[in-house]
């Protein structure tokens, strides 16, 4: 591509200038040669937005994937290798590498577990009976959201841990992620660690939005950890007797309760407690990651947040995936229906596969219901918004979420934060509409501008 145009529209209220302003990150996305990009801002007789689905990228990305498609299509090429030669390692703006970038290695993941090579180019020519079936692909793309952190460990004598952070559970995991953190430096089980998070008298951490808690907390964790070991070796290696007296500490590790030697030499926690005359070791440790002024903790325990990463920092960072998508539209009816539906994600190190599993699971479900489902209704008399409850509040419910599957792709970033970390939470549902209003080109030859994508607006085209 030659040159990348992208300019939005953002209603808000009378008095806010409210804005989400994606194109920040769709800019970033492939090779453009030009960039130019504007977001403006509509005041209307309504109520100020706020934060709704992976914001700001989820319409920006719509947009532009969905561009990405017809230009595919009028260049008679298919829509994964027109991403692929479009591919980049550096930001399109000012020339900042990635801090890693696995992109097409999502798109051949989940293009080999789709089936992608049996699609047919032209849209329309897919069917089964009544049934016209459509293929479409989309990218996710997501900021790596850091913010400042900060953590207390306490490590005991008989290597039970004690993590404490005021940082949320919302469903993110941060309990397992806390306490996997703390029992893989500290070399205990998890049963072993207890996490305290969710109280206000407790170190303070960020807020639990944009996909930050995991890359922010686990830091701060790690942080407090190392500087718990480094105590505890220097316990064990200063000792005037003892298996470990007089070794350097960088030969040691932590491992079932004992500080351990290369050469397979050890000594219980237990005994190097008694060394140190402690019955624990407890550090507190502030972590604020690179782009942030050194007053951003101080800014935390005031309540005001920071964040760095993404577009910003001397290499861009985000967490990047593909989306492969089937649906099913009645030649008559115009009903749509997404029997299957897969996903491929790359997120820097996954600090538990499970949870990070069923958190790409439940975006890519919940960018069905963008796609299809979901509209805020208004009332034109009052501006009242008439849905306002889960009751009239369309959602997917399990008939339709048929086939849903999740590929984890192994990345390696040493730049993104010391723990390797990005977020993921909000990653899987940035791609899943234009995916399926791809694939709705695709089987019917209807683009589809506006969400959702109703039956009506194929009935009438």
């Amino acid at each position: 591509m030659v040159g990348y145009g992208h300019e939005g529209w953002e209603i808000s209220s009378r008095p806010d200038p409210y804005a989400v302003a994606g194109v920040v990150d769709s800019a970033q996305l492939y090779a453009f040669g030009a960039v130019a990009t504007k977001v403006n801002i509509v005041h209307a007789d309504r109520s100020t937005p706020g934060f709704m689905r992976s914001p700001p990228v989820v319409p920006y990305i719509y947009a532009l994937e969905s561009a990405m498609d017809e230009m595919a299509l009028k260049l008679n090429m298919d829509p994964v290798e027109f991403r692929r030669i479009n591919d980049t390692t550096k930001s399109p703006i000012d020339d900042k590498p990635y801090s890693s970038r696995s992109l097409m290695t999502c798109y051949d993941q989940a293009a080999a577990a789709f089936g992608w090579t049996r699609r047919s180019l032209a849209p329309g020519s897919m069917r089964d009976g009544d049934w016209l079936i459509g293929w479409g692909c989309a990218s996710a793309f997501y900021p790596t959201h850091i913010g400042a952190a900060t953590a207390r460990v306490r490590l005991m004598a008989n290597g039970n841990v004690r993590v404490q952070s005021a940082a949320h559970e919302i469903g993110n995991g941060v309990y397992t992620v806390l306490g996997q953190m703390a029992a893989e430096r500290l070399g205990v089980e998890l049963s072993a660690v207890t996490v305290e998070v969710g109280d206000s008298q407790l170190p303070p951490a960020p807020v639990a939005g944009g996909s930050n808690t995991t890359a922010s907390t686990c830091n701060a964790v790690m942080k407090a950890c190392d500087a718990i070991r480094e105590k505890v070796f220097r316990g064990a290696t200063t000792a005037n007797d003892g298996p470990l007296a007089g070794r350097s500490p960088n030969e040691l590790c932590l491992k079932d309760r004992q500080v351990v030697a290369n050469d397979g030499a050890s000594e219980t926690l237990t005994d190097v407690f008694k060394r140190l005359g402690a019955a624990s070791v407890e550090e507190y440790a502030e972590f604020v990651p690179e782009g942030l002024t050194p007053d951003a903790v101080q800014k935390l325990y005031a309540g005001k947040l920071a964040m760095t990463g993404g577009a910003h920092g001397k290499k861009i960072m985000y967490a990047q995936g593909a989306e492969f998508v089937e649906v099913r539209v009645h030649a008559l009816t115009r009903e749509i229906r997404v029997p299957r539906i897969v996903g491929a994600f790359a997120a820097g190190r996954l600090m538990n596969t499970r949870t990070a599993h069923s958190q790409l699971m439940g975006g890519m479900i919940w960018g069905i219901s963008s796609a299809l489902h979901e509209a805020t209704e208004i009332d034109p008399r009052y501006a009242r918004y008439v849905n306002d409850n889960l009751a009239d509040y369309a959602v997917p419910v399990n008939a339709d979420v048929n086939d849903v599957e999740v590929i984890l792709v192994s990345e390696v970033d040493h730049d993104v934060n010391p723990a390797g970390i990005k977020g993921l939470g909000e990653l899987a549902n940035v791609g899943t509409a234009a995916a399926i209003a791809n694939a709705v080109y695709h089987a019917t030859g209807t683009r589809v501008r506006q969400l959702p994508i109703r039956i009506e607006k194929l009935l009438t085209a």
